[in-house]
């Protein structure tokens, strides 16, 4: 048999890479738009002269330096860790192709926590060797983000076997979104399949107030475009305008939920079952309890109004903690009993009460879900779901309080008034 020279076994990212010495890095905020809070940066290469970077990367994987590029991108976003905010994740791009190169591997060595690995969505290619490198990157503490996520079958598949952390939607999905109800019913379906598989959705693109605004009615969780800030360095700050424009956003959504048929929640027969036989507090608190662990929440509990105080109903704390609260210590609570809409409160939202934020503090609960109760036209207390870290409420989550709430609202009826119907 004929002898073949020895192949060349350097990765292909060893070799030199045109342009790496003019490239540099900005970074985008990536926003919650329950809040406006900034939650992440996408770290993004320039280059001099060539305002298409898409071209650039292109050009280079064509001459066989592409590898390289992406190596040294990712080495370049990896020195910018510390310039995102307390608690923000850090987005670098790279290609599938790309993971599995020793230069990008070298580049994204030890400890992989508050990182975010975008990668595009290939429906083309075999995802089996693909999801045996995510997961050693998740065991190093990386989130995985699909980007440019559409419909169809092939990619929305592809979703439900890779089981990415953050589906990135395709941005001409987010363009114009506010005037066309096509490109809503497709995002809120890409929306009910991440969130159904455990994923967050990011609209990126968006360049302008109406199409951040529809984007937050559509329970898309996070958001970044030009309307937000422009890519810059250091992380620029967001327009006031655009924090505004998703308070706007998510406020329709809490507000709509309420006229919204439920049935998207997780399935609670057992609870309301137990809900509809209960007599007392202590079967009240019992059965919300049983709600919570089916739910992944840290605490649901009642709280009842009289003169103007919230009593807690079905406290969860020690003895010794308070656990009354007066309604002008609690403004969210009051819109929530004043509107009779579901109303959230964050620790980490700068626009939350003070009064509140020290009632979350003193419960160790970081994010908060307001539902009112409300029998034979008379606000009777609240719904509270409850939980330690960070939680951005989903509709699933909105539809479970309701129907809590419904089942909750009769108890207190009885309670009050046992002799009634």
């Amino acid at each position: 048999m004929r002898s073949h020279p020895p192949r060349d076994r350097r990765s292909r990212s060893s070799r030199a890479a045109p342009g790496l010495e003019a490239m540099r890095i900005v970074l985008q905020p990536i926003v919650d738009l329950a809040t406006g809070v900034v939650v992440a940066a996408e770290a993004l290469a320039r280059f001099p002269g060539e305002p298409d970077v898409a071209s650039v990367f292109k050009a280079a994987h064509a001459s066989g330096t592409g590898l390289a590029l992406e190596a040294a991108c990712v080495r370049a976003a990896l020195r910018h860790r510390d310039e995102v905010p307390d608690g923000a994740l850090l987005t670098v791009n790279v290609s599938p192709e790309a993971l599995a190169d020793h230069g990008v591997q070298d580049a994204l060595h030890g400890d992989l926590s508050g990182l975010v690995l975008e990668i595009n969505e290939d429906s083309q290619t075999d995802p089996q060797p693909l999801i045996v490198l995510l997961a050693q990157l998740r065991d190093r503490g990386a989130l995985i983000a699909v980007d440019d996520a559409s419909t169809g079958y092939a990619p929305l598949l592809r979703l439900t076997t890779l089981r990415p952390d953050i589906v990135k939607l395709d941005r001409s999905l987010v363009d114009g979104l506010d005037e066309s109800v096509e490109q809503a019913a497709v995002i809120d379906a890409v929306v009910r399949l991440s969130h159904r598989i455990g994923a967050r959705v990011l609209g990126e693109g968006v360049e302008t107030l109406p199409e951040l605004i529809a984007l937050g009615r559509l329970d898309v969780d996070y958001a970044q475009g030009w309307i937000l800030a422009r890519p810059a360095l250091p992380l620029p700050e967001v327009s006031p305008a655009a924090v505004a424009a998703c308070v706007t956003g998510r406020r329709d959504l809490l507000r709509n939920a309420a006229r919204t048929p439920a049935g998207s929640g997780i399935a609670l027969d057992h609870i309301t079952t137990a809900l509809a036989g209960a007599s007392n507090p202590a079967d009240l608190a019992e059965a919300l309890q049983a709600a919570a662990a089916s739910l992944g929440l840290d605490l649901i509990g009642v709280s009842t109004l009289a003169e103007h105080q919230l009593l807690d109903a079905t406290p969860n704390g020690p003895p010794e903690q308070e656990h009354t609260l007066a309604l002008t210590n609690a403004p969210t609570a009051h819109r929530a009993l004043v509107g009779g809409a579901t109303i959230e409160a964050h620790l980490d939202d700068p626009h939350t009460d003070p009064g509140e934020r020290a009632w979350l503090t003193s419960r160790q609960l970081s994010s908060l879900l307001i539902h009112p109760l409300i029998g034979k036209g008379v606000a009777l207390g609240v719904l509270g779901f409850g939980h330690r870290s960070h939680r951005r409420w989903t509709c699933p989550d909105l539809a479970s309080a309701r129907t809590l709430a419904e089942h909750a609202t009769e108890v207190l009826l009885r309670l009050t008034d046992p002799a009634g119907p």
